[in-house]
């Protein structure tokens, strides 16, 4: 049973044990994306906080991030997925995918920082969708209380059945090289609609394998780019943006 998976909660509230150690950074990070001059959800602090602590009381019991990881949650992933926000413009609205981004990051991460994004994770895998649910599905048992999240427990065929079209960008962090990874992606984008995909330093090699297919089936526009706190979370970290046209 599912339930059974789920990790105790710290005595004393939603504010004790694994949440507290996490809010100095959580605040840094905040006020980093502040600078940028993003538009940032004024409980930003508070929602990124209980996903730091939920993904830390559930990394005990399903393999979430890796061990010798945990401790640098924020200043390495939540920074990391953080830091695409630049290159998004985002100031109105828009409904994400995030591509194999189950244990919060980047999609509950960049839901937590912006007002504009309404997220849906795809994953087919009942664990962590259960983790899921209770960092950004909102209510009593939720650590983040994302109203702008859903979890679909569909495979990726279903999936792209249930949704055609139906998203203005897609994120992508870890999951496979670029070419699958954009013909998987493009019919689930609108047109106009950016997939953008978190890569390390053999983007330009995966752009060159991914081009012919991408431009064929109604791509318009391929770039890579780097991010703007490369030194301060992840120094290889660049990000190839597809839009799609067609």
């Amino acid at each position: 049973m599912i339930d059974d998976l789920r990790p105790d909660r710290p005595e004393g509230g939603e504010d004790s044990g694994s949440d507290a150690p996490y809010r100095g950074e959580v605040a840094s990070l905040v006020g980093i994306v502040r600078g940028w001059g993003e538009d940032i959800r004024p409980d930003a602090e508070e929602r990124l906080t209980g996903l730091a602590g939920a993904i830390s009381r559930w990394n005990a019991v399903i393999n979430l991030v890796s061990r010798k990881d945990i401790g640098r949650l924020v200043t390495y992933h939540f920074c990391d997925a953080a830091s695409v926000l630049p290159l998004l413009n985002l100031r109105h609205r828009v409904d994400a995918l995030d591509v194999g981004g189950s244990n919060g990051v980047p999609g509950l991460v960049l839901a937590a920082l912006s007002p504009h994004l309404a997220v849906t994770v795809c994953d087919s895998r009942r664990k962590r969708s259960a983790f899921l649910e209770e960092a950004g599905g909102g209510g009593s048992e939720g650590a983040v209380g994302l109203g702008s999240f859903e979890v679909t427990r569909v495979d990726a065929n279903a999936f792209q059945e249930r949704h055609g079209q139906g998203f203005d960008l897609i994120v992508a962090r870890a999951v496979t090289r670029l070419r699958p990874l954009i013909k998987w992606c493009m019919p689930l984008l609108r047109p106009g609609g950016r997939l953008v995909a978190y890569k390390g330093s053999r983007s330009l090699e995966e752009v060159g394998e991914a081009r012919t297919y991408f431009f064929d089936h109604g791509g318009g526009m391929l770039a890579v780019a780097g991010s703007p706190i490369a030194e301060q979370c992840n120094p290889l970290r660049m990000f190839v943006i597809a839009t799609r046209y067609l």
